[in-house]
C-alpha cells in the first residue's frame, strides 16, 4: 500500500486554505479540514477544496448517540468528504452507525485518546 500524504488546512479562513491548496498544486491531492476551518466556513469550504480537484479528510471527530453519528456521517459524505473521523470511545454501535452513514465512498477513521 502506498502512503497518501494529507496536508492539514489548520487555518482560520477559506482564503488561506485555498492559497495553500493552490501553492501545493499537483504535489498534494488530499487535505484535512478540521474543526476551526469547518466551523468558520461550513460545507462551503469542503466544496471549495473539492472544486480545486482535491479530496477532503473531514476531521470533526464525531462522538454522539449512534443515530446522530450516522446522520452526521451521511451529511459529511454527501458534502464530499472522502474520509471522516469518529471517537472510538463512542463504542461499537456508534462506529458501525458511522460506517453505515458514510457509505461506500467515504472512509471512517477512528480517533482514540489514550489516558494515563
Amino acid at each position: 500500500m502506498t502512503p497518501v500524504p494529507i496536508v492539514a488546512l489548520d487555518v482560520p479562513d477559506e482564503e488561506r486554505a485555498l492559497d495553500l491548496v493552490r501553492a501545493l498544486g499537483t504535489s498534494c491531492d488530499f487535505y484535512k479540514i478540521g474543526g476551526e476551518l469547518f466551523t468558520a466556513r461550513g460545507p462551503a469550504v469542503v466544496d471549495a477544496v473539492r472544486n480545486e480537484g482535491k479530496r477532503v479528510f473531514l476531521d470533526l471527530k464525531f462522538h454522539d448517540i449512534p443515530n446522530t453519528v450516522r446522520a452526521a456521517s451521511r451529511s459529511a459524505a454527501r458534502c464530499g468528504a472522502s474520509l471522516i473521523t469518529v471517537h472510538s470511545s463512542g463504542g461499537q454501535a456508534m462506529i458501525a452507525a458511522a460506517v453505515e452513514g458514510a457509505g461506500s465512498d467515504c472512509a471512517v477513521s477512528l480517533f482514540a485518546r489514550l489516558v494515563r
